[in-house]
C-alpha cells in the first residue's frame, strides 16, 4: 500500500539534506591569513601564543578560528578562542576564567539548578552581531547579521 505521509517525509528529508552542507575546516598558518585578520589577532594576542588556526568556509562565508594560550600576571595561563571574519572584524572572543570569578549570586543560581555540580571550566564569551529590524511591504522583518555575512532570521513565524 502506498504510504503518502512517509513518501512526503522522505522527500522533505532528501531536499533539505541536499541543501545542508557541512562547513569546510582547514588548518592554516598565521602568514596565510588576510592582513585584516592578522591585524585584529595581533591586537589581542601575541603570534607566538597561537596554538591552532583554522579557516572555516561555511557556504562561502569565511571566518578564521584561532586558539591561543595567553600568560597573565607573569604566571597564569588563560585559554583564548577567537573567531575573526575574513574582513578582520572580531566575531567572538572566548576567555577561560576561574569559576570563582563568577559572582556569589551567579554561583548560587548554578548550584540551585545543578545541585552537586563540580564546574571544570568556565568561559567569558563576547559575541558580536547586528540586530536589524525593518519592514518589507508592511510586514515586520527582524534578523541577526554576523560579521562574516551570516544572517539568522529572528522574525516571529
Amino acid at each position: 500500500m502506498f504510504n503518502r505521509k512517509a513518501l512526503i517525509t522522505t522527500l522533505l528529508v532528501c531536499l533539505l539534506g541536499a541543501n545542508a552542507e557541512a562547513a569546510e575546516v582547514t588548518e592554516v598558518s598565521f602568514d596565510a591569513l588576510p592582513e585584516a585578520v592578522k591585524t585584529t589577532a595581533r591586537g589581542i594576542i601575541d603570534k607566538q601564543s597561537i596554538s591552532k588556526i583554522s579557516q572555516v568556509n561555511d557556504n562561502s562565508l569565511i571566518r578564521f578560528e584561532l586558539e591561543a594560550d595567553k600568560i597573565q600576571n607573569d604566571k597564569s595561563v588563560v585559554r583564548l578562542d577567537l573567531v575573526i571574519a575574513a574582513n578582520g572584524k572580531l566575531m567572538k572572543l572566548a576567555r577561560e576564567v576561574p569559576y570563582y570569578s563568577l559572582s556569589y549570586p551567579q554561583m548560587q543560581l548554578i548550584e540551585k539548578r545543578y545541585p552537586g555540580i563540580k564546574v571544570t571550566e568556565a568561559e567569558s564569551v563576547d559575541i558580536h552581531f547586528f540586530d536589524v529590524v525593518g519592514d518589507m511591504a508592511g510586514k515586520p522583518v527582524k534578523f541577526r547579521l554576523y560579521e562574516d555575512g551570516l544572517i539568522e532570521d529572528q522574525s516571529a513565524p
